[in-house]
This record gives C-alpha cells, sequence and structure tokens, in this order.
C-alpha cells in the first residue's frame, strides 16, 4: 500500500486515478486498517465472504478476483490493460514508464 499511495502522488496531475476496493466484510476493521496505515487514496469497500472460486463481492465477482492483492489498469474506454496479482512495488521505473505511457 504504501507504494500505492506514492505512485498516485507521482501521477497527481495527470489522468490516472487509483482506487482501491477493499472486500472486508468487518466496516470497522476496514476504517482502522485505513487510518492506522495512513492510506490516502480513494477506497471503496466491496464487502464479500471469500469462496474456493474467489470472492462473491460484487466487484470482485465481475473481476475474477480469486487471490489477493489483485491490481487492474484499466483505461479510459473501460478495457482491462493488464493484470497484476500479488503485491507490486509501484514505483518500479517499469510500471511507471507504462503508465506514463497509456
Amino acid at each position: 500500500m504504501p507504494s500505492l499511495v506514492q505512485m498516485q502522488k507521482t501521477f497527481k496531475n495527470t489522468d490516472v486515478t487509483v482506487l482501491a476496493v477493499s472486500v472486508d466484510e468487518d466496516a470497522d476493521a476496514y476504517h482502522k486498517f485505513l487510518k492506522e496505515h495512513g492510506i490516502d487514496l480513494l477506497t471503496v469497500r466491496d464487502p464479500g465472504p471469500r469462496t474456493d472460486q474467489g470472492v462473491s463481492a460484487p466487484v470482485a465477482s465481475r473481476y475474477g478476483t480469486f487471490k489477493f492483492p489483485e491490481t487492474y489498469i484499466i483505461d479510459r474506454s473501460g478495457v482491462i490493460r493488464r493484470k497484476f496479482i500479488g503485491p507490486i512495488d509501484w514505483n518500479q521505473q517499469e510500471i511507471v514508464e507504462y503508465l506514463s505511457r497509456l
């Protein structure tokens, strides 16, 4: 999350928008996590239980999310350009250059 927050700052004055979606069922735990970790980016909660096929939360289900974290790069037209499974250092030169080219 820290590198995601930093990446958002890097692209602050561009068309890149960072949205973090949490599948936490417990709203208090979700808000506590944001506060304790100083998460300063747009977040929403999409609660739902985890199953063998993924998460039955509405947004996670539509994207086929099955492992956490998962990240989707979605262009202005709503097309998924890239999917990352697992943690990513969002400040890597390759990632910054990729997002800059979109």
